[in-house]
């Protein structure tokens, strides 16, 4: 077996640790426990400079005995990169729009940051498109980041690398790892929350689930900070494991520490090699 783990929103500035001393830790804890490849989903810094920093001092920390990947999530985008750069391949470690092969497995990695077209948002809200749009340029920290395109179009974008990216691996085991909310059944809903009913459409899209469900095998995400059980819809099961904010303001954690947090919010998958199949 290859074992995978994956972690998103670790947040590294807002929870006020120190990633790259952090690191050493997390790279003694993947080769102890056995992990072969680790991929990171989003949030990690909000600024793009200091993420894709991050993960290359990682990847040298665990050298060949980790393959390291990672994703942009909205704040990763926030500062230290255009839209052009985020769209691109910036580096060999950076997942977006690209495949990832498991080595000795039938298995690949889909990676792609993902968007959202508010297909999400609460239900029985009268909320058009324009009004979530303007709330969003008002109040969301999305309005920093740079981006020629609507919403809308960002997100047709990913929906369409996507359904390539499957198209083209039909046949493997298919793991896609993406940022953002890609089922309705993954959301939290407040009615006694104005500004959370406007944030619920900017989570992601229903759109790239409906995509996804029954043809790729597991689909990991993060963005909005509530943890779930896995779910299986059809033969597709979602993981939804964040790390969060552990912030006297805002806590979400179940410890105190950030290595205990992500040590317990990493999904791990067993992908079997060629030879167990």
């Amino acid at each position: 077996m290859v074992k995978v783990a994956i972690s998103v929103d670790n947040h590294f500035d807002v929870n006020h640790v120190d990633g790259l001393e952090m690191l050493k830790y997390q790279a003694v804890y993947l080769v102890e426990h056995g992990y072969q490849v680790y991929v990171n989903a989003g949030d990690t810094y909000n600024d793009f400079t200091k993420t894709l920093a991050y993960y290359r001092a990682l990847q040298r920390e665990l050298g060949d005995q980790v393959i390291v990947r990672f994703l942009a999530g909205n704040h990763d985008m926030v500062k230290g990169a255009t839209y052009a750069e985020i769209q691109s391949s910036v580096d060999p470690l950076y997942l977006h729009e690209k495949v990832l092969p498991i080595p000795t497995t039938n298995a690949v990695i889909i990676g792609n940051n993902g968007w959202y077209d508010y297909s999400l948002g609460q239900l029985g809200t009268t909320k058009t498109p324009e009004a979530y749009a303007q709330w969003k340029r008002a109040f969301w920290i999305d309005s920093a980041i740079d981006s020629p395109l609507s919403d809308g179009e960002r997100m047709q974008r990913v929906l369409q690398t996507t359904q390539a990216a499957i198209e083209a691996n039909q046949g493997r085991q298919m793991i896609y790892v993406t940022h953002f909310v890609p089922i309705r059944s993954a959301m939290v809903y407040a009615v006694d929350r104005p500004s959370w009913q406007m944030a619920t459409a900017l989570m992601g899209s229903a759109k790239l689930g409906e995509l996804l469900t029954g043809k790729v095998d597991a689909v990991a995400f993060g963005h909005e900070h509530f943890r779930d059980g896995p779910k299986l819809l059809g033969k597709t099961a979602y993981y939804h494991q964040p790390l969060g904010y552990g912030l006297k303001r805002l806590f979400e954690w179940q410890s105190h520490d950030w290595l205990t947090e992500w040590q317990n919010t990493l999904v791990t998958l067993h992908v079997p090699t060629l030879a167990e199949s």
